[in-house]
C-alpha cells in the first residue's frame, strides 16, 4: 500500500473482495496513527516556531489540518517507471 506506483488499486486490480481492501487500508490506518502521525501538541509546538506573521498564520492553520495519510492515498497513483526513492524524498 505504500508503493506510490500501487497504493489501494494493486488489490483492486488483482479481485481482492472490497472487505480485504478496506481492512488492508485500516490496518495501515492505524498504523499512522499508533505510530507515524504527528500529535496535535507537536504540531502546534512546531507551527508556534513560525514568525507571528499572515504567512505564519496561514500556514499553522493549515498545517495542523493536514493528514498525511489521507493526503497521500487521495494522490493518483504514479507512473510505474517511477523512481522511489526520489519521489519519497519530494513527497
Amino acid at each position: 500500500m505504500l508503493d506510490p506506483r500501487l497504493k489501494l488499486q494493486y488489490y483492486k486490480d488483482h479481485g481482492w473482495e472490497e472487505k480485504y481492501i478496506r481492512n488492508a487500508k485500516q490496518q495501515v490506518t492505524e498504523l499512522w496513527n499508533s505510530t507515524y502521525k504527528p500529535n496535535t501538541t507537536e504540531a502546534e509546538a512546531e507551527a508556534d516556531d513560525i514568525d507571528n506573521d499572515l504567512f505564519g498564520h496561514i500556514f499553522k492553520k493549515r498545517k495542523l489540518d493536514k493528514d498525511e495519510l489521507n493526503a497521500y492515498l487521495n494522490e493518483r497513483v504514479v507512473p510505474g517507471k517511477t523512481d522511489i526513492l526520489a519521489w519519497w524524498k519530494v513527497f
